[in-house]
């Protein structure tokens, strides 16, 4: 990409940005084999992916309508841009035996009060109970698309390397707040 004269961002290091004409960018978005370009002008775009085919084996999968799991839909009439992981977060909750729970409305319920396990004893069986791999998951829509998440990512992931029952219905009212907003997604108009 820099042999490309793209620079990469100082934010994200997926992200590489090119400077044409001194005025118009053109964005490039690389994580392992996946590859978004955009500009204003798609003859850029397309000048950036016959210069990259030359160098490297290529599918143009034309306009890009889903990437790692982020649904892309795209308003150009109206300017709107929308970014979604419904189908992540549907194939999240069959992955833990939660899609036919009860949804909450609530990322985290006040009735929680979470703490630190104090006694071994108190702990669940973290190979029987995937705590960490629920969050994971979880974080990475919150990363990705569902900022909502953050507040409850951010305190259920304090006890994982300790988790008692009260943390793993925790995370479980995560995922059924998941459910119940599975829907949602980020707007950029």
């Amino acid at each position: 990409m820099t042999d490309e004269k793209f620079q990469r961002s100082d934010h994200d290091q997926c992200v590489y940005v090119k400077t044409v004409n001194n005025e118009e960018l053109v964005y490039l978005m690389l994580y392992v084999d996946d590859m978004l370009i955009a500009a204003k002008n798609m003859s850029k775009v397309n000048k950036v992916k016959k210069r990259l085919s030359s160098e490297f084996e290529m599918k143009d999968m034309g306009a890009a309508s889903k990437i790692l799991g982020i649904e892309i839909k795209k308003d150009r009439v109206n300017g709107v841009l929308c970014l979604s992981q419904a189908g992540y977060l549907k194939k999240v909750l069959k992955r833990f035996n939660m899609s036919n729970c009860k949804s909450a409305i609530t990322p985290i319920g006040t009735h929680f009060k979470l703490a630190f396990v104090q006694d071994d004893s108190e702990c669940i069986d973290t190979v029987k109970t995937p705590c960490s791999s629920a969050i994971g998951s979880v974080m990475y829509a919150m990363i990705s698309t569902r900022p909502d998440l953050a507040y409850a990512i951010g305190l259920v992931s304090r006890f994982m390397s300790k988790p008692g029952l009260v943390h793993w219905e925790a995370i479980k009212w995560l995922l059924r707040y998941r459910k119940g907003s599975h829907d949602l997604s980020l707007v950029y108009t």
